[in-house]
C-alpha cells in the first residue's frame, strides 16, 4: 500500500519537522488518499514488481520513488504493537553527526558532504520492548569505619552489620532491538530514546521511510532484556548500600519475569560512508539526535599536517640559527 495525495497524485509521506502528512509533489497537507495492494510485494503506483529481502516491510520503488508498505507483512503475530515517529529529518541528522565529529582531527574532507547524503537511510527498527518485574534477595556483611585523632594516637574504629536486603522492581518498556542487520552495541549505545512519545502503530509513520519486520523472536531476545534488568537493579543496591565502607555479598539473587513483551519501531537514521574500499557506519537516534560511530583517519590529512608542521620546525630553527649568526 502506499498513502496518494487527492490533490495531485503524488506521494504522501510523513514529514518529522512538522509532525504530519506531506505531500512531496505538492506540499499538500490534507488527509491522503490509502491505495492499497492489489498484488503482494507490486508497486501501486508505477506495477513494477519490486525485489524485496524477506524482511523489508517498508521501503523505496526503485522505478517512481513511491515508498511502498507490504501490509501482508503486518498481520498476525507481525502485527506492530507501538511505534515512536521520527522527530528529525536527514538534513538535520547530517548535521548532527558533522557536529559530533567536526573536532577530530583528521577526517576527511568529503565525510557528511553532500556528494554522500544520499547513503543516509532513516530507518524504522524493530525492537521487542519488555514489562518485567525483578524481584531482589541480598544478604551479606557490611563494614563502617570510623577513625579520629586521639593525642598522638590515629583511631580507627570498624562495625559490622548484617545487612539484608528485599525488594520489588517494575520496570517498563526495556528495549531489545530484533533486527540481525543491525548491530546489538550500536542500537544499545544510540539509546535512550524519550518513550513518553511511544504510540498506537500507525502504518502512516513508515511512509518516508524503510523499515524490517522483526527476524528475532521475542523469547530468544528475553535474555537480553534480563541483563539491562539486572544491571539497573544492581545499581540500585549499590545506591542502597553505598553508606557503608565495605560490602561483602553472601547471598543476591536477582530474578526477572516477563509481564508483558510490545512489538515495536524505534527511528534511526543510518550513514553508510565509504571510505577506500571500507565501509563505515554511524547512527543517529531518529527522535534524540544522539551520534553514535567512529569515522576513518585521512593518511593524506595526517600526513599534510605533519609536512606542515615539521617545515615550521624547520624554519623556525633556520630562523634561529640566522639570528646567532648575524648576533
Amino acid at each position: 500500500m502506499f498513502y496518494r495525495c487527492k490533490s495531485c497524485g503524488g506521494n504522501v509521506t510523513y514529514n518529522p519537522d512538522k509532525k504530519k502528512m506531506i505531500c512531496e509533489s505538492c506540499g499538500n497537507e490534507g488527509e491522503p488518499e490509502l491505495i492499497s495492494q492489489d498484488k503482494k510485494h507490486v508497486c501501486n503506483n508505477c506495477g513494477a514488481e519490486i525485489e524485496a529481502d524477506q524482511i523489508d516491510l517498508s521501503l523505496k520503488c526503485p522505478y517512481c520513488g513511491t515508498y511502498v508498505i507490504f501490509e501482508d507483512r503486518m498481520e498476525n503475530e507481525y502485527e506492530p504493537n507501538l511505534v515512536l515517529p521520527f522527530a528529525i529529518d536527514k538534513h538535520k541528522a547530517l548535521d548532527l553527526l558533522k557536529e559530533k565529529f567536526a573536532k577530530q582531527m583528521f577526517l576527511p574532507g568529503n565525510f557528511c558532504s553532500s556528494s554522500t547524503i544520499e547513503s543516509m537511510e532513516g530507518l524504522y527498527v524493530p525492537f521487542w520492548m519488555y514489562d518485567l518485574h525483578t524481584h531482589v534477595h541480598f544478604e551479606g556483611e557490611a563494614d563502617k569505619i570510623r577513625t579520629w585523632e586521639e593525642g598522638d594516637y590515629d583511631c580507627t574504629e570498624t562495625s559490622t552489620y548484617r545487612i539484608v536486603r528485599d525488594f520489588d522492581v517494575d520496570y517498563d518498556k526495556i528495549p531489545v532491538d530484533a533486527s540481525k542487520a543491525m548491530p546489538d552495541a550500536m542500537m544499545d549505545l544510540v539509546e535512550p530514546y524519550k518513550y513518553e512519545a511511544l504510540g498506537e502503530f500507525d502504518a502512516k509513520f513508515l511512509s518516508g521511510f524503510q523499515a524490517e519486520i522483526y527476524d528475532e523472536n521475542k523469547e530468544e531476545l528475553l535474555p537480553r532484556a534480563q541483563k539491562k534488568a539486572k544491571k539497573y537493579t544492581e545499581s540500585y543496591l549499590d545506591e542502597y548500600n553505598n553508606s557503608y565502607s565495605s560490602v561483602k555479598p553472601a547471598i543476591k539473587k536477582i530474578d526477572s519475569k516477563e509481564m508483558n513483551s510490545y512489538y515495536t519501531f524505534l527511528p534511526v537514521w543510518r550513514y553508510v560512508y565509504r571510505y577506500q574500499g571500507t565501509n563505515y557506519e554511524f547512527f543517529v537516534n531518529g527522535q534524540t539526535g544522539k551520534a553514535i560511530g567512529t569515522p576513518p583517519t585521512s593518511k593524506a590529512r595526517m600526513f599534510s599536517w605533519f609536512a606542515a608542521v615539521t617545515f615550521s620546525l624547520f624554519f623556525l630553527a633556520e630562523m634561529i640559527l640566522y639570528f646567532l649568526e648575524v648576533a
